[in-house]
């Protein structure tokens, strides 16, 4: 099959970081951020990798971050089986193939170009979809619970998003996270977040290089946040270091203590929020 080439300055070269970083781990850290996949769909890309420049603590943030991601997801399946897993702002990832239980759905959601490159490197599996769509035009919402897609809520819908919602205003974020409350009562999001302390340092990495956009979105206490909010917002809660990475014999200990390190400090955050039944 023929490759997919990525040119320069498009949206498609923004997802080979993310996608190179998962590579990585799972070539020097396979039994703490396996993922097999990535391998695979880079294989199916024309791109020299090595015009990503990024550090190794960057590439173990990236392993960590959609390891992470998929452990809250499978915790949502283990009590709703049937239920939809919606991965926004999906890129490249290819999650479904460590999340899949046999019964769940899978809809990857990311913008029309997005959709339209990674159409041509992978092909869905039975029970995922892809959608093409801008996370703030709240229509998709009631749109995936239509013909073709027919999400059935009662079933559950738990969404997974790494590496987005940070890079919007609070404002935005308020209006986004209580049309998702609303569209999916019972359900559940995961998504990666920082503090100010954070966001000013990563700010300050991104007018120094010029790689990437400013972040806006700034989380110092995500449970006080969010009950300020609305009722419709229940466990609030923001996910430790795990266990596997602790005592990982692959991961760095510079790397364990400077992850473990900035959780604790809120300057990196996995947020678990779920939403109020009707």
């Amino acid at each position: 099959m023929e490759k997919f080439k990525v040119e320069e300055g498009t949206a498609q070269e923004t997802l080979m970081m993310p996608l190179y970083g998962r590579v990585y781990c799972e070539e020097h850290f396979p039994n703490t951020f396996p993922n097999k996949a990535a391998k695979m769909a880079a294989a199916m890309v024309d791109y020299d990798f090595n015009k990503v420049n990024s550090s190794e603590l960057n590439m173990v943030t990236w392993g960590l971050r959609a390891r992470m991601l998929q452990d809250a997801a499978k915790e949502y399946l283990s009590g709703h089986p049937r239920a939809t897993i919606i991965n926004l702002g999906c890129g490249l990832d290819l999650s479904f193939d460590e999340i899949d239980n046999g019964t769940c759905r899978f809809i990857n959601m990311d913008l029309p170009d997005v959709i339209k490159a990674r159409e041509r490197i992978v092909t869905c599996k039975a029970r995922e979809m892809n959608v093409a769509g801008d996370l703030m035009d709240f229509t998709w919402m009631e749109r995936i619970q239509r013909e073709p897609y027919s999400v059935n809520v009662e079933d559950g819908v738990y969404i997974i998003c790494g590496g987005v919602l940070m890079y919007f205003h609070t404002e935005q974020m308020k209006r986004f996270f209580l049309a998702l409350a609303a569209a999916f009562p019972g359900g559940g999001i995961c998504f990666d977040g920082e503090n100010q302390r954070g966001l000013e340092k990563s700010n300050k990495i991104v007018r120094k290089t010029g790689n990437g956009s400013e972040i806006h979105f700034p989380i110092e206490n995500s449970r006080a946040l969010f009950e300020s909010w609305g009722s419709c917002f229940q466990m609030v809660t923001e996910r430790p270091l795990p266990d596997y990475v602790r005592k990982s014999r692959e991961v760095p200990l510079k790397w364990k203590v400077i992850l473990s390190l900035g959780m604790r400090l809120g300057m990196v955050k996995l947020i678990d929020v779920s939403f109020a039944k009707r």
